[in-house]
């Protein structure tokens, strides 16, 4: 078992004990960021995407980390840690894969884009979630809402997060596109990867273009589809024979 190996299996046990205890989402995170640390040092930067998903999930234990003080934000802090141990459990599964190789300015662009993409948008749909749910408990039963964290707070939340999400998630499609151009000779193909990135950034398009209309639990299903479409990208299609360097053998 190599050192990024178990410094990742320690990050999640101690994430999961950060479900009740602040100081355990702290460790965990540091582990995380450790093993994606150990990994590039073994591989080199961005080589595969358990130091994505181990960067991704590290950042995401701090953020969630920051909330404990505040507990009408309790059910996205627990969102964030959910989401950091299953990209923790990603990463013990794709860490014995050596990745592909790529243009080393390209990878940091287009890795790096995606990192900061999927960082915000977790926050970003997590709290745009929240959002439409006080907007519907607001108009329907008030009672709820008084329980939960204001609405101008979570608004700012989603609208700041969202934005830089979409931002980081267009350079990365792009920078994506054009490296497929150079290597493949097409920037698009019926790829469970391209496709589902395609997808989920034309959802956010649409999303902001038709923010002012969706309401409740449209609102709500409409960033959780959208984010749900990148999310697999990243988790799900390595494992479908992509032609992304990020593929992995079942």
């Amino acid at each position: 078992m190599t050192p990024a190996t178990l410094l990742a299996l320690a990050g999640v046990l101690f994430l999961a004990s950060g479900l009740s205890w602040p100081r355990g989402l702290l460790w965990g995170a540091l582990l995380y960021l450790g093993a994606a640390l150990a990994d590039a040092l073994a591989k080199g930067p961005l080589s595969g995407p358990a130091q994505v998903a181990l960067l991704l999930g590290g950042l995401l234990a701090l953020r969630g980390e920051t909330l404990f003080l505040r507990p009408r934000l309790s059910p996205l802090r627990r969102y964030l840690v959910l989401l950091a141990l299953l990209l923790g459990l990603f990463a013990l599964k794709a860490l014995p894969h050596p990745g592909g190789s790529l243009p080393l300015a390209l990878t940091l662009l287009h890795g790096g884009a995606f990192v900061v993409a999927y960082l915000a948008l977790a926050v970003g749909v997590g709290a745009g979630v929240m959002c439409g749910l006080q907007d519907r408990w607001l108009r329907l039963a008030p009672e709820r809402a008084v329980r939960a964290a204001p609405l101008w707070s979570l608004r700012r939340l989603e609208r700041g997060y969202l934005k830089v999400g979409y931002l980081a998630t267009t350079l990365g499609l792009g920078s994506g596109m054009a490296w497929a151009w150079g290597y493949f000779g097409s920037p698009l193909a019926l790829d469970p990867k391209e496709v589902s990135v395609l997808l989920g950034w034309l959802l956010l398009t649409l999303y902001f273009l038709l923010e002012e209309r969706l309401r409740g639990y449209g609102r709500v299903g409409w960033l959780l589809l959208a984010y749900a479409l990148l999310l697999f990208a990243f988790l799900g299609a390595p494992f479908l024979g992509s032609r992304h360097p990020s593929r992995l053998p079942l």
